[in-house]
């Protein structure tokens, strides 16, 4: 990782997002990065389903029944 960047964002949450755009907006080249495997902070939502089940340590897939993975949304780690 040898590229020079005029701001490095840590974070994907609502804030962090809103920086970001406007730094790129006005000509900086900007490094958005987030440690989880997921955007949107505490207000992220799950997807696709596969992740919740390995959030909680689940070694099955989800079942067929249940279609494709990418179809689901559900509250992240800052929601109830």
């Amino acid at each position: 990782m040898d590229e020079e960047y005029d701001v490095i964002v840590l974070g994907t949450g609502l804030t962090e997002c809103i920086l970001s755009g406007i730094m790129s907006v006005n000509g900086k080249k900007v490094l958005h990065m987030d440690r989880n495997p997921y955007y949107g902070g505490e207000s992220s939502s799950i997807t696709p389903l596969e992740e919740l089940y390995k959030r909680f340590g689940l070694n099955d897939s989800p079942p067929e029944s249940m279609g494709r993975g990418r179809d689901w949304n559900l509250p992240g780690p800052g929601l109830p």
